[in-house]
């Protein structure tokens, strides 16, 4: 799952795609479930960086808070696909969101150095 920020300024994803060719026609085709959100982006920036891909584009459709959808074509051939997750959470805010548990009397927030592991 990628997660991004809710921004209409361009944003970069890295990729690792089945093929890392970049070569062809690229869409980027974006869609929210639910409520009928679609966007297809055909000027996204396609970079070869070793082992991986950047993708740089920019939509007009996140919210934030939400879950997206992206499928990427090549030539009109599925090319890439993955969820996108928008939020505007630090990523130290998103590591110790995911491990805090009960309510801020009885837990004790960890950091990405955590095992797992709590007292209560």
């Amino acid at each position: 799952m990628l997660i991004l920020e809710p921004t209409l300024v361009n944003q970069t994803i890295t990729i690792a795609p089945r093929s890392e060719s970049i070569t062809g026609t690229f869409v980027l085709n974006i869609r929210k479930d639910g409520d009928g959100k679609t966007e297809s982006i055909t000027n996204a920036t396609l970079n070869k960086v070793t082992n991986f891909v950047e993708v740089t584009f920019a939509s007009t459709i996140f919210d934030e808070d939400s879950t997206y959808y992206l499928e990427i074509t090549k030539d009109s051939d599925l090319w890439y696909r993955d969820k996108i997750y928008v939020t505007s959470q630090t990523a130290q805010e998103r590591v110790t969101n995911k491990h805090e548990i009960g309510n801020g009397t009885i837990y004790q927030s960890y950091d990405s150095t955590d095992d797992n592991t709590y007292i209560i």
